[in-house]
């Protein structure tokens, strides 16, 4: 199945790749598959040979684009309207996948820890490079006058520049906090909810960059523009709530039934949005973050982000092969001209992040550990300044010695910052001692409000059925946090509604997916139970990741079968449930309690009991029952 859906998406891959390249002088081929194809196996090659350096592969993308745009000339072969739709799917995609990072149940329990170091962050960071901007790249009136732009123009180029500088990389801090396996720890969930909040500023920023492109025909002025542009996010949230609340859940739930049912009603409904925003003159990657947003409320989450994971990698591929041809428009001095600048305001970024992040957690009474932590995973630019550097090139906002200083200073952050992330005990040890101070006063936990399900020493149960309910009631009966997982969201919908114990916890997920895994933290379970008919496959692959990740934890399979059987104890499995085996020990002693019994009245009792329990079962369950 799941074969099916890559299939799927490398077809939707091809069919971008084939349209015609309108190749305005150079008389390219009829498609961009030969230029394209080259420049997606080069790119392929140096990302591999990053990947020994510990660097995110965007850099492949980069400096490809920047090779064959610049020196193998393919902007001749490649029309740039075409490179200039790449750029804008690729935008659209990513804030998709960013809206999909919102939890605002998450958001409200920390709402204090991220009021001070959220919002700290941003507004401290922010005012510093505000300063950088004016003081140490000079930009102001006579600077935009000299370089040709509007004098007008310089206090949104001087905010855009600082924004772009404050801004952190979605991508490299989710990318590390799940690496490091530090996602589910408290510095590691703060710097999630740091990174929605800066996702909303740069989301807000685009659309209000929208109303400062000088081509607008008839516009109004920017405090009308401004303004409406809040009014229609405000519309879109309200629409899209009630469409959340009342449309998207019995849908996604008939989508969840089937994996191509929900990468098609996924890409449908997050596109679609985009498109009905063009429509009313907003910004479609504006309603593409909204879509996200709204499917990340669905208790489909999990599997949502595992189906179109594909779609973020192709549009980071787009984004930034297209910012490569960018700056391959660029001569070598003017690149040289803001390297020095470029550099300096990299280091600072890096460095003063730390500092800044622990004076906010020494405010939000944090510990010395998870606020160095988190500065020292968040010290870099984000793929969002570029995006936000692009569209101020555009719009005559910044001038190319502005654009390249932004550019460089993202990419030189992004390297030195995932350097440094391949350190960050070590560098945290060197400074424990001095950082001392801040520990033993933490209220942070308090404050940031404990979670109804605590994912660690709960019991994992995988996939709905009457062995599952068994152990389910035996562990819940002890007090026991219990996870139950399966797929079906009318059996997950069921479950909530019909069974008894609060501390059981039905949620729907991919047994299968390694990030479920994670998510879950299978690792900090005190044991995690198969129950699953047929998955004999990702059975041995949790036993193989337990046995490298958790030794300690547990790991149970159920299975029929006696080679299967064997086949799990090899892999590392505690225990195996051989239902056959288990079936026939069970039913011997219902034999000896009714072998005793009159004939008129042996079985007759405990088969009344079984046909109740099945019924039940069957009227709650309805079409699901078959499978269940």
């Amino acid at each position: 199945m799941k074969l099916n859906l890559r299939n799927g998406v490398f077809t939707l891959i091809l069919s971008l790749l084939s349209l015609p390249a309108y190749a305005g002088g150079g008389g390219g081929g009829s498609s961009l598959i030969e230029p394209l194809g080259a420049m997606l196996l080069a790119a392929a090659v140096v990302a591999i040979i990053l990947s020994y350096a510990k660097q995110a592969s965007l850099f492949a993308f980069i400096i490809i684009g920047v090779i064959f745009g610049g020196v193998f000339n393919f902007r001749e072969i490649i029309n740039g309207d075409v490179m200039t739709a790449f750029v804008d799917i690729g935008i659209t995609l990513l804030l998709f996948m960013a809206g999909m990072e919102v939890d605002i149940p998450g958001l409200i329990k920390r709402w204090k820890l991220l009021l001070i170091n959220g919002f700290g962050q941003i507004i401290g960071l922010f005012v510093i490079s505000i300063g950088l901007g004016a003081a140490y790249v000079g930009i102001d009136a006579s600077y935009m006058e000299a370089v040709g732009l509007p004098a007008a123009n310089s206090t949104a180029a001087l905010i855009y520049f600082a924004l772009c500088l404050t801004l952190s990389s979605t991508i490299l801090v989710i990318g590390t906090l799940k690496s490091t396996g530090q996602i589910a720890q408290e510095h590691g969930q703060v710097a999630l909810g740091l990174m929605v909040l800066q996702d909303i500023v740069a989301v807000v920023a685009l659309a209000i960059l929208g109303s400062l492109n000088p081509d607008k025909v008839g516009g109004a002025s920017l405090g009308v523009e401004v303004g409406l542009i809040f009014a229609k996010m405000f519309g879109l949230a309200i629409v899209l709530y009630f469409v959340t609340k009342h449309l998207l859940n019995p849908l996604f739930k008939f989508f969840a039934q089937s994996e191509e049912l929900l990468f098609i009603g996924t890409l449908g409904y997050g596109m679609g949005v985009a498109a009905l925003c063009e429509v009313i003159h907003f910004s479609s990657g504006i309603g593409a973050f909204f879509a996200g947003a709204t499917l990340a409320a669905l208790p489909y989450r999990h599997e949502i982000e595992d189906k179109v994971e594909p779609l973020k990698a192709f549009g980071v591929i787009l984004f930034f092969m297209g910012l490569g041809f960018d700056i391959s428009e660029f001569k070598l001095e003017q690149m040289l001209g803001g390297l020095t600048e470029g550099f300096i305001l990299a280091v600072l970024v890096v460095i003063l992040t730390i500092p800044l992040m622990l004076i906010l957690g020494f405010l939000s009474r944090l510990n010395a550990k998870p606020a160095f932590l988190m500065g020292a995973i968040i010290n870099q630019s984000s793929e969002f300044s570029l995006m936000l550097a692009v569209l101020c090139l555009q719009y005559k906002i910044f001038d190319p010695h502005i654009f390249i200083v932004v550019t460089l200073v993202v990419l030189i952050s992004f390297f030195f910052s995932a350097l440094g992330h391949q350190f960050l005990d070590q560098l945290y040890g060197a400074l424990a001692k001095v950082l001392s101070f801040m520990d033993g006063r933490s209220t942070a936990a308090a404050e940031s409000g404990e979670e109804e399900f605590a994912m660690e020493g709960h019991v994992v149960i995988m996939e709905y059925n009457e062995l599952a309910i068994e152990i389910a009631d035996f562990y819940a009966e002890r007090g026991q946090n219990v996870l139950l997982l399966d797929l079906d969201p009318r059996i997950i919908d069921y479950f909530e509604k019909q069974h008894g114990h609060s501390n059981i916890h039905a949620h729907y997920s991919n047994m299968a997916d390694p990030d479920v895994w994670e998510d879950l933290a299978f690792d900090k379970a005190k044991i995690v139970i198969s129950c699953m008919d047929g998955g004999q496959e990702a059975e041995l692959a949790i036993t193989r990741w337990l046995k490298i990740t958790a030794p300690d934890v547990p790991f149970l399979a159920a299975t029929s079968s006696h080679e299967e059987t064997l086949e799990l104890y090899a892999a590392g499995a505690r225990y195996v449930i051989q239902t056959e085996y288990l079936a026939a020990k069970a039913f011997r002693n219902i034999f000896e309690a009714e072998e005793t019994k009159p004939p008129k009245e042996a079985f007759r009792e405990v088969g009344e009991s079984h046909l109740s329990e099945t019924q039940k079962l069957q009227v709650g369950l309805g079409e699901a029952f078959a499978n269940a």
